[in-house]
């Protein structure tokens, strides 16, 4: 299956131009505020994927640059894990709904200091445009055979263009999340 990476590289600009345009300019009060005490406000979200992308953008980095050039003939082609697909349908919303409520891992759970709005966003559009960066080199790398380690360790893994789409419907399900925390 051929990969498309331009269409990733859409959602995810996509998806920092929402930060970058619509969250980043908010009062504090507004990135802060839950709506209950057991959702997080729109700030913990951005947060937390800024936690996820700490685990990833190394994984790839290493896995990228490692991984041979394709040659002038070569498309980049992708391979899925039964995992994978099902992680990327699960993650992936439906219109703007969320389609299945998840309890997150404990070390991506948000602790943002207070004053940090600021330096939480700068983090994650920072973070965004790396991954940006490394979905444009995986254009021009054969990543058919290629798997990085998920969260959930080193024995848990999904190919490298797989991992992108499942991080990238991670993230839009984060973004109608956000939507609803400054609601």
């Amino acid at each position: 299956m051929e990969v498309n990476y331009e269409k990733m590289l859409q959602d995810s600009n996509r998806i920092k131009n929402y930060i970058k345009g619509d969250i980043a300019n908010l009062d504090e009060p507004v990135l802060t505020k839950k709506q209950n005490p057991k959702k997080w406000s729109a700030l913990e979200v951005v947060e937390h994927l800024n936690k996820v992308y700490d685990v990833y953008l190394d994984n790839f980095t290493k896995a990228i640059n490692d991984a041979r050039d394709l040659s002038e003939n070569e498309s980049p082609n992708m391979r899925r894990t039964i995992l994978g697909r099902l992680s990327i349908s699960i993650n992936r919303p439906k219109g703007s709904k969320r389609r299945f409520k998840m309890k997150t891992f404990d070390f991506f759970r948000p602790a943002v200091p207070p004053d940090q709005t600021n330096e939480v966003i700068d983090s994650f559009l920072n973070k965004k445009e790396t991954f940006n960066d490394l979905i444009k080199k995986a254009r021009t790398k054969d990543l058919r055979n290629v798997k990085v380690p998920t969260a959930l360790g080193e024995k848990v893994k999904f190919y490298v263009p797989e991992c992108f789409e499942f991080l990238l419907a991670h993230e839009e399900r984060h973004m109608i999340q956000i939507a609803e925390a400054i609601e």
